[in-house]
């Protein structure tokens, strides 16, 4: 496989994820106008399966090409984006002149080589912005990995429950969760101490997050951040997993009937009023699972108004409808429109007699054009 192959997957990799996100947005908001707008859970696990799905594309892409080489898929196997419009192109419904038709199908594979080849100052602008915003992410997740790492080695153990180590310290205002290679830590601050039992509330629900494998799913989406850096999709994607895992939580906390709702909710006000104290505990450190912020920038995942729909979750309660069927169901419309649009952009190799018919109309106005030229 080579770079221009590579960089192709890249590029159907971030269209994929933009479509999914915009088929997302609408299923979102279908789902808000049923009785499964509160079925977070739900939510939470659709949005992981979609993620999951984009970041296997290049890896069905491969599969797809290897399986065309092989003879065990038919290269006509499946209708592509740009089959679709040869075929548009040669029933009349596309008005452009053949070599400018002809050119648009081949931009891809042109903007492509450029790009590995650098044959122009696009191609290398776009390479360069690339990799710097690559090392960029890279260094500062590194950078703030280094310092959780220093924050759990200077904290104090509280108690141990199984794999789990619970530690206090006075470097945050704010309860987290993180996780190393084998073992999850729950980082309390000390002023938490002063109140037991928002200490039980802050434990219960960062347990939560470490049932629902929130934190394995976090270093996941960080990793794969360095990636899609530049795609609006892949932010939008990651806010709601940031937001409907916490609404999630709350959900799965207060249906064991543990903590009072009130006490909950107090909770998570004096937790946030705490937050605000310090100019830089403010900050969400990555990768970890906070238990509740204040994020003052702009489309913030933990923005005041979400602090706001987490209260009202809570005052509403779980939701009793069944959603097994339903989840399923969202989950096969995903998968099929995901391998759909994988299918429907993969580059085309061969030659139809859709693309036959262009090319010789593009030669026929070639030749019409020398013959008229003086």
């Amino acid at each position: 496989m080579t770079a221009e192959h590579l960089l192709s997957a890249y590029f159907d990799t971030n269209v994929i994820l933009l479509i999914v996100a915009l088929v997302w947005c609408g299923a979102k908001t279908l789902i808000t106008r049923t009785r499964l707008r509160n079925a977070y859970v739900m939510q939470l696990h659709l949005l992981y399966g979609v993620i999951s799905m984009v970041a296997l594309t290049p890896l069905l892409l491969f599969l797809f090409d290897a399986s065309h080489r092989i003879g065990i898929v038919s290269s006509r196997n499946g209708l592509t984006f740009s089959d679709f419009l040869v075929a548009q192109y040669l029933h009349g419904n596309i008005a452009m002149a053949p070599s400018k038709f002809e050119s648009f199908l081949m931009l891809r594979t042109e903007l492509t080589r450029d790009i590995v080849t650098m044959g122009s100052w696009i191609g290398s602008l776009v390479v360069v912005g690339l990799l710097s915003g690559f090392l960029y992410i890279v260094v500062k997740n590194a950078l703030t990995t280094i310092k959780l790492v220093r924050i759990i080695k200077e904290s104090y153990v509280l108690r141990r429950i199984g794999r789990v180590d619970v530690r206090f310290t006075h470097e945050t205002t704010v309860p987290f969760s993180t996780r190393g290679l084998f073992r999850h830590y729950v980082v309390l601050p000390t002023g938490l101490l002063a109140h037991n039992n928002d200490v039980r509330i802050a434990v219960s629900h960062e347990m939560q997050h470490i049932r629902q494998r929130d934190l394995t799913w976090e270093i996941g989406l960080e990793l794969l951040r360095p990636f899609f850096f530049w795609n609006p999709a892949f932010a939008y994607c990651k806010r709601d997993v940031e937001r409907i895992r916490e609404l999630a939580c709350d959900q799965q906390v207060l249906c064991r009937r543990t903590h009072l709702i009130r006490a909950y909710c107090e909770c998570l006000l004096r937790v946030c009023k705490n937050s605000l104290t310090r100019d830089h505990s403010n900050q969400i450190m990555t990768p970890s699972v906070p238990f509740v912020q204040l994020d003052q920038r702009a489309s913030a995942s933990h923005s005041e108004s979400f602090l706001m729909q987490r209260i009202v979750s809570v005052l509403d309660g779980p939701s009793t409808v069944g959603h097994s069927l339903a989840s399923k169901t969202v989950m096969l419309a995903l998968v099929m429109i995901v391998m759909g649009a994988t299918v429907a952009l993969r580059p085309v190799n061969d030659w139809s007699h859709d693309r036959l018919m262009l090319s010789t109309i593009v030669n026929l106005e070639r030749l019409n054009t020398r013959t008229i030229q003086p």
